[in-house]
């Protein structure tokens, strides 16, 4: 059963193509299911809760409000030889414009990390998603409300018939990781989301607007430099149909304690999306705690109307392990 399951994540996200544009966030590496169903229990721990906030284009009256929650965990024996499975629930939330368009999505996750050998592991993932999109209609101004002088909001705007859709779909993945120790590993992968292609049209019969797939490819590596410094280095490229994203970042993790455990850090970065904005980041890890703060600043032509301003964005996460985290562990995804 577990080989089945991972050929047939193979045969999905690499054969099939990936032709709307979902939620990103800057901290990309900080919402990984987001990234990749396959990076679904992939951390040094068993439990991780972990949540995002994202207000884009704050400054400008179409501004953007993301929110994700996530949880995962680790199932069974995580020692066995052969791998272990791992799943996870998480809500993301969209909100944006003046029709306060939202979008609610709810997925479950379920991998199972392969063990190819010490420290190497191959995890094929599967999200299954209950989509909600909505809008507010009495917030619809339209062009048949122009009296001839002045707009009259007397008159009834146009109207659509329906306000909400509700949609299932599907996402599969694939990630391979290699782990030296707690402080050096490296996640390479690939994610296929949207696979049904749902139709998001809120005009019946009249057009159909079907959510085009979202390849996410990516890589994401700490490597121990020294024994109070390790470099941090991520970067994606995601593909949706007619747009393309290529995000990149690096970090310094500063250790500030100088027990053997080094569980406390200062974490310092600066990332970039290509032809769109740059980032700094700043983050602290207390023990199981971490949050990261960054703000974009854009540089795409739509600069005109942000003044060069993006947004914040906020990461939070904890995660809880049975075993504690120790230096020396040689495999520490346990």
């Amino acid at each position: 059963m577990k080989r089945g399951f991972l050929v047939m994540i193979l045969v999905s996200v690499f054969f099939l193509n990936a032709d709307s544009q979902d939620i990103h966030y800057s901290q990309f590496f900080n919402s990984p299911m987001n990234l990749n169903p396959a990076l679904t229990g992939i951390y040094n721990g068993h439990y991780r809760v972990s949540g995002n906030y994202r207000n884009q284009w704050e400054n400008v009256p179409v501004d953007y409000q993301t929110f994700t929650g996530e949880f995962d965990m680790k199932f069974g024996n995580v020692s066995d030889t052969t791998g272990f499975w791992s799943g996870g629930i998480q809500l993301n939330y969209d909100k944006a414009g003046d029709l306060a368009f939202r979008t609610t999505d709810i997925g479950l996750f379920v991998s199972y990390s392969l063990r190819l050998g010490e420290g190497s592991y191959l995890t094929p993932g599967i999200k299954m998603g209950y989509d909600t999109r909505r809008f507010d209609p009495n917030a619809i101004r339209s062009g048949n409300q122009w009296n001839g002088d002045s707009f009259d909001p007397s008159i009834p705007s146009e109207s659509f018939s329906k306000d909400n859709i509700n949609y299932f779909d599907l996402g599969l993945g694939l990630n391979y990781r290699w782990q030296k120790s707690y402080r050096t590993h490296l996640d390479i992968g690939a994610g296929l989301f949207n696979m049904l292609s749902p139709d998001q049209s809120f005009a019946e019969q009249s057009y159909t607007a079907d959510l085009e797939r979202r390849l996410s490819l990516y890589a994401m590596g700490t490597f121990r430099l020294v024994d109070r410094l390790d470099l941090l280095l991520n970067a994606t490229m995601q593909q949706q149909n007619p747009h393309q994203q290529i995000d990149i970042n690096g970090q310094g993790k500063i250790y500030l304690n100088g027990n053997s455990d080094r569980d406390v850090a200062l974490i310092l970065g600066l990332g970039m999306r290509m032809d769109d904005a740059w980032y700094p980041m700043v983050a602290i890890q207390m023990k199981s705690l971490y949050v990261g703060f960054s703000y974009d600043f854009n540089i795409s032509d739509f600069d005109i109307a942000t003044d060069g301003n993006g947004g914040p964005e906020l990461a939070v996460k904890y995660i809880i392990s049975r075993v504690p985290y120790a230096p020396f562990k040689p495999c520490p995804i346990y």
